[in-house]
């Protein structure tokens, strides 16, 4: 079969295309031909070298992945050949969906929404299951609270931002300035250009008495600004990395609570949100889809910036 490999880490120019033996499932497993695989940050990150104690190199890369069963393991139950099925895989362990096959536990699988083609599912695993970590189970998200997504154009911000409002809160995102259109059509009942250097004051106008829930998308000093515009109980929510101290001291005032969010594969979260894409309530948008040997371009345009989307691999 086809499949990327990185040698070492670096640039985007290790990622190469090779021949590697097709893998067999093993038991509890499924092999999955695959027939999309999105690009996240993740990926970026790993062929980097950010989480190098982490990854055995060579290695391969992809967390995201649709496609087709064409073999079970011993012991697997609820799955078939010819099942279409959609997941993502276990994160620093199992990675690898660049490639024409897959192999993964069937219990962290679940089957494709039908109204998706291969590419938009391929698109919600990662980004659509941390935004529902963020804002319902970190964030406890109900009807009528007030929420922040900050970052609400890119991967996550987008899934986020159409959760917050099913769950029927106000929604108030920063983003880029040309993705505001189609965020307010997606549901947020205010956006803020997240480049005006007046963007944190106009939070702090809008905040009344304060948001309930924050997420942070964007990293930096977020979540010391964000916790000066918190309600008295309100939640910070963060995916970014973390590297530098912060001061939060204004979490004490209001008794916050600061969730740090690494995610773990579940097959019932995908099923939910697989639900919501077939009834129509949970869009994903596909930015742009490349073959699989263009797999270095698609991480370079990652590190350009300015995504609005996903951007995904396919295999044919």
């Amino acid at each position: 079969m086809r499949a990327i490999v990185a040698e070492g880490f670096g640039d985007p120019e290790v990622l190469k295309l090779k021949e590697m033996p097709k893998p067999v499932p093993g038991a509890g497993e499924v092999l999955v031909k695959v027939e999309a695989a999105s690009v996240n940050p993740l990926d970026v990150q790993t062929r980097r070298g950010d989480y190098a104690e982490y990854v055995s190199q060579p290695f391969r890369l992809g967390v995201d992945v649709s496609g087709t069963v064409e073999a079970v393991g011993d012991g697997v139950e609820g799955f078939a050949p010819g099942d279409d099925v959609f997941y993502s895989t276990r994160v620093l362990e199992n990675e690898g969906g660049y490639a024409e096959y897959h192999t993964e536990r069937a219990k962290i699988i679940a089957k494709k929404p039908t109204s998706l083609s291969f590419a938009e599912a391929a698109s919600m695993p990662i980004a659509a299951s941390t935004a529902w970590v963020c804002l319902i189970e970190r964030g406890r998200l109900k009807a009528g609270d007030r929420v922040l997504i900050l970052g609400g154009s890119g991967g996550v911000g987008l899934f986020a931002v159409q959760i917050a409002k099913l769950t029927g809160a106000y929604v108030v995102t920063t983003c880029r300035k040309d993705a505001q259109g189609l965020v307010n059509e997606l549901g947020a009942d205010i956006t803020l250009d997240y480049k005006a250097s007046s963007s944190w004051e106009e939070l702090g106008e809008r905040r009344e008495d304060g948001f309930d829930v924050i997420v942070d998308l964007i990293g930096g000093d977020a979540i010391a600004r964000s916790l000066k515009l918190l309600a008295a109980g309100g939640r910070v929510i963060s995916i970014v990395d973390q590297p530098q101290p912060h001061s939060l001291y204004a979490g004490w005032e209001v008794n916050a609570e600061i969730h740090l969010v690494f995610l773990s594969p579940s097959a019932d979260r995908l099923s939910r949100l697989g639900s919501l894409a077939n009834r129509g309530l949970l869009k994903p948008r596909v930015e742009q889809t490349l073959p699989l040997e263009q797999a270095a371009e698609a991480h370079r345009l990652i590190e350009a910036g300015g995504r609005t989307g996903k951007i995904v691999l396919v295999t044919s």
